[in-house]
């Protein structure tokens, strides 16, 4: 009795054992099988000469709706308008400066003259943003899409250019970037070198 007990006992025992141990294997399996993927495309690369004198930080609460009309047949054709509503905070940094790359210098060592043509006007740089999506409310036949996303993301990074542009940056974008010519002619003087500044509305020395 005992030893069949014992045998029934080790029976159960090596079958639970077995259970762990497949249930184990087929976890890691399960395991090994998530992965990842990732792909960078670096599309090109280039040169650039810009120069960045001003930065502000915007926040900003917007919201967006959308409507779309369907016609149901319950059995006579009744219309009904159903609403999709975004509330999107973004913030973001302006960056604001100069494009120098179309500028032009150019040293005249017999003269002792550096001249300085087509000066660039201030411009938004970069603006670097991101979204806290507060609410989306959607009905049944009007859902969120990827487009929406994407259209969500495009006009709040229009909306911190508009604040950008309706705000002061740009003017004190030009005064820091007088301030830089003033001390490039600073330096230029101290050298025995004249400056001479032609064409170009934006950056000019500060007298």
């Amino acid at each position: 009795m005992n030893r069949t007990l014992l045998l029934l006992l080790g029976m159960v025992l090596a079958f639970v054992l077995g259970m762990a141990a497949l249930s184990l294997w087929q976890s890691h399996e399960r395991e090994q099988q998530v992965h990842e993927e990732a792909t960078v495309l670096l599309e090109r690369v280039r040169n650039v000469m810009k120069m960045v004198t001003v930065e502000g930080d915007v926040s900003e609460l917007f919201s967006s709706t959308s409507s779309r009309n369907v016609t149901l047949y319950l059995p006579l054709p009744s219309r009904f308008s159903f609403d999709k509503k975004a509330t999107v905070e973004v913030r973001g940094t302006v960056l604001v400066g100069y494009d120098l790359e179309r500028l032009d210098i150019a040293i005249d060592p017999d003269r002792r003259v550096l001249t300085l043509r087509n000066l660039p006007e201030p411009e938004i740089l970069a603006i670097d943003h991101e979204l806290i999506y507060r609410d989306l409310d959607e009905s049944w036949f009007n859902t969120f899409s990827a487009g929406d996303y994407s259209r969500l993301n495009r006009r709040a990074k229009e909306r911190l250019r508009d604040e950008a542009l309706a705000s002061n940056l740009l003017e004190r974008a030009r005064e820091q970037g007088s301030g830089v010519i003033a001390g490039i002619e600073y330096l230029a003087r101290s050298a025995g070198y004249a400056v001479v500044v032609e064409g170009g509305g934006g950056l000019r020395p500060i007298e």
